[in-house]
């Protein structure tokens, strides 16, 4: 089965990228819910600008650095 896990996708106002579980935004498509820029909860002009099987596959075109516990996007 060709199902992807997880979804990325960009914000076209604040220009941020994010990624979301495939079935969690399925299941928000269910009950006719939309989805939002999580940093700005007002922004809904979102893109997808990638679907992949794994996390490491949405990490490896991006750089990211630890930083106190947290993964920050440097690139």
């Amino acid at each position: 089965m060709d199902s992807k896990e997880y979804i990325v996708y960009k914000c076209l106002n604040c220009n941020r990228s994010f990624i979301l579980l495939a079935s969690e935004v399925s299941h928000s498509e269910n009950e006719s819910k939309y989805i939002t820029c999580p940093y700005h909860g007002t922004h809904r002009k979102i893109i997808v600008t990638g679907i992949y099987d794994s996390v490491k596959e949405c990490m490896r075109e991006r750089s990211y650095k630890r930083d106190k516990g947290k993964m920050k996007q440097i690139k």
